[in-house]
């Protein structure tokens, strides 16, 4: 068996050839962080089959290795949104749809590879506590009668990265609890469905998610079908799961949205012809929003519970979002308003400001005002725009998972956002451009962007992207340890790779040598 090494930043895919066979590699790492590698074998099993896998003198450091599973990308992104022809977007797609590209990572907890051509994700993790410097271990993977064997040179740095509690970079991928039953055929109220709740749970931590949006209420009617009250059993379950677990922090789930982006109306999610700014808008508000009071001050929430409104606000219902906050403030007081937003008109409206990569560019001298003000500021990606603007999606360099974290740094952003977590067609690993309706196949998101993890066999397969997520927020870290001796140092090795959301590197090993030079530098 031949096999090769690639960055943790660079695709690979069934297809290619495996040019040299690598017996050795050298790693960097902090102490508290992980660092990761790709393994391409020549190997094509036509059927399952059992592998050994052998860690030599690994000692503190903890190893894993995971089997990569081919996905397929069946449209390219679009130009602008969405989806479209390869014609549109060829001089920055890495591939013309459909492909196979290794993205889904399975746990090989039962000993045994699943068939077709064989690669590996190995993560390598070092405690925050281990002594700094290098470090030798062997890793052998035996298939049948092939193995194949490598030396790994470990260089742990001096940098620390914090745990979650004291995390300077904050993170969000929206848990979608329908799709868990979807996915695992489990009900809601099933005991499995708690257990893989779990998994999912730990995955997003594991990821230094640090905020879980939970569900909303569900409205509860009279004989009149009448707003009486709302049920938040649910919320609770996912609440009390969440901090359980290790989230600091919640964010109750929203209330409202726009019908059209342009109106200047918000309308109720549970009584969608409801206006905010309406008298029974106003009576509904406040029963929910008193009834989240209770929950609050129930399961001794306060300070662990931020709310958010409206998906989105626009400018043109700017006034009304306006309208819904000072609500919420009301039945609400001491609670934090957390929204993904598009409009720079919410002075006040809300504590943590999501704006869109693209938004934030567009009007970047407001946003940074807001900042001089101290409001914070995080930054999101989503299916729009498409085209070459960084997005985790699977037709983008994979680079364009990470450098987003890099940019937040770049752009004094605290946090980074994103919506796709677990959401998926019917065939998750044949059909990755998530298509929300079925009567309109023509609407697709960009491959990869509804999910950053897919199903697996209780509970959440890590994606490479989700990886990369992760190395990310952990980079993140870095340049704030960085930065606190130089604030333009850290800014300066970003500027290496990444310059706006459209003029980035495609080149993953040159991401890895400026993590290098990071680490080197804090060694200093």
């Amino acid at each position: 068996m031949r096999a090769t090494t690639f960055s943790p930043c660079t695709w690979i895919y069934p297809d290619m050839k495996v040019s040299e066979n690598q017996s050795a590699i050298t790693l960097e790492i902090a102490r508290g962080g992980m660092s990761s590698f790709q393994i391409l074998t020549d190997l094509t099993l036509d059927e399952n089959e059992d592998v050994i896998i052998t860690w030599e003198n690994i000692f503190s450091l903890k190893g894993n290795v995971y089997q990569l599973i081919p996905v397929l990308v069946d449209q390219n992104s679009g130009k602008d949104v969405l989806t479209g022809p390869y014609e549109a977007v060829k001089e920055f797609v890495t591939r013309k749809a459909p492909f196979y590209v290794f993205d889904a990572m399975r746990e090989i907890d039962d000993g045994r590879l699943r068939k077709g051509r064989i690669a590996f994700y190995v993560k390598i993790e070092a405690p925050d506590m281990i002594q700094t410097g290098v470090r030798h271990f062997a890793l052998s993977i035996e298939i049948g009668c092939k193995k194949w064997k490598i030396s790994v040179c470990v260089n742990v740095h001096k940098a620390r990265i914090p745990d979650l509690r004291h995390a300077s970079f904050g993170m969000v991928n929206w848990l979608n609890i329908d799709e868990i039953e979807l996915q695992h055929n489990v009900k809601r109220s099933d005991a499995a469905f708690d257990e893989i709740l779990i998994n999912y749970i730990d995955n997003e931590l594991e990821m230094r998610n640090t905020q879980l949006q939970i569900p909303s209420g569900v409205p509860v009617r009279d004989e009149n079908g009448k707003i009486a009250s709302f049920d938040f059993s649910l919320a609770e379950k996912v609440g009390k799961a969440a901090l359980d677990r290790g989230f600091q922090t919640i964010m109750g789930g929203f209330v409202a949205r726009f019908h059209v982006w342009n109106e200047n109306t918000h309308y109720l999610l549970w009584d969608k012809d409801v206006s905010v700014a309406s008298h029974e808008g106003y009576r509904q508000l406040k029963i929910y929003f008193t009834e989240i009071q209770k929950l609050i001050h129930k399961n001794h929430w306060q300070g662990r519970y931020m709310q958010t409104l409206v998906d989105e606000p626009q400018f043109p219902n700017s006034d009304h979002y306006r309208i819904l906050s000072s609500i919420c403030r009301r039945f609400l007081p001491g609670v934090s308003i957390h929204d993904p937003v598009e409009s720079t008109l919410l002075d006040g409206a809300l504590d943590i400001w999501d704006v869109k990569q693209a938004v934030y560019e567009k009007y970047i001298d407001e946003y940074r005002a807001l900042q001089d003000l101290d409001e914070e500021m995080w930054l999101y990606t989503c299916g729009f725009p498409a085209g070459k603007m960084m997005n985790r999606v699977m037709d983008l360099p994979l680079t364009a998972s990470l450098l987003p974290m890099w940019m937040c740094y770049l752009y004094d952003c605290k946090g980074f956002l994103h919506w796709g977590y677990n959401v998926h067609n019917e065939t998750p690993f044949e059909k990755t451009c998530y298509q929300p309706e079925a009567n309109h196949p023509e609407i697709a998101y960009p491959a990869g962007n509804a999910h950053i993890v897919y199903p697996g066999t209780k509970g959440p397969m890590w994606s490479v992207r989700a990886m990369l997520q992760r190395i990310g927020a952990e980079d993140y870290e870095l340049m704030n340890l960085l930065g606190k001796d130089d604030p333009n140092l850290s800014k300066k090795m970003i500027l290496k790779a990444c310059r706006s959301f459209s003029d980035y590197t495609f080149d993953g090993d040159k991401v890895d040598r400026i993590r290098k030079e990071i680490l080197c530098e804090l060694d200093k």
